[in-house]
């Protein structure tokens, strides 16, 4: 029962490296935007302490930056010279649609228009956030190509495919099945 179960989450190599990189640009959004809001003068300085407009801030920056993943997944993931040159793209794309999320969420009128502009400008004012930026979402392009080198190699590895010894450990296949 379990192992059926089991079976329906089962990711290859590619789709756990896909997930990896989705999941590194969604917490590097989050940080990003906590970054910016810290930087704002009163009355929307970010402090960082325990408070629930900090937990939302985080919250809002990291369900920003997985819809701006996802309008922007066409972009990212794809191989080669053309491959880099479409995720700087989509690391473009990501910034302005998460942060026009993120400052409707954080501040719902007046963030909506000037949030895609305090990124910019924090881009600006502090080119180790937008190096941060670029090096963390260009990586997680890195983790998302290897879903396409792995389809592109046409090697699909499927549970009907895996071989029944891989229900065993590595202690009893190496018993049972030795290579001589």
């Amino acid at each position: 029962m379990f192992t059926r179960f089991a079976d329906k989450f089962y990711l290859t190599h590619g789709q756990r490296s896909y997930a990896l990189g989705c999941a590194a640009i969604v917490v590097l959004t989050a940080l990003v935007t906590v970054l910016v809001m810290m930087g704002l003068d009163a009355p929307y300085t970010l402090q960082l302490s325990a408070t629930n407009y900090t937990y939302w801030v985080i919250f809002a920056g990291a369900l920003s930056g997985g819809v701006g993943l996802f309008i922007a997944r066409g972009w990212m993931g794809a191989l080669g010279a053309l491959g880099f040159a479409r995720a700087i793209v989509g690391s473009i794309i990501i910034a302005i649609v998460a942060s026009v999320v993120a400052g409707t969420l954080t501040v719902p009128v007046g963030g909506t228009i000037y949030a895609p502009l305090l990124t910019v400008s924090a881009f600006m004012a502090k080119p180790w956030l937008a190096a941060v930026w670029f090096g963390g979402t260009l990586g997680g392009h890195y983790l998302m190509s290897s879903l396409a080198a792995e389809r592109s190699d046409g090697e699909v590895y499927t549970p009907e495919r895996r071989l029944a010894t891989e229900e065993l450990s590595a202690l009893s296949r190496a018993n049972l099945y030795r290579r001589n």
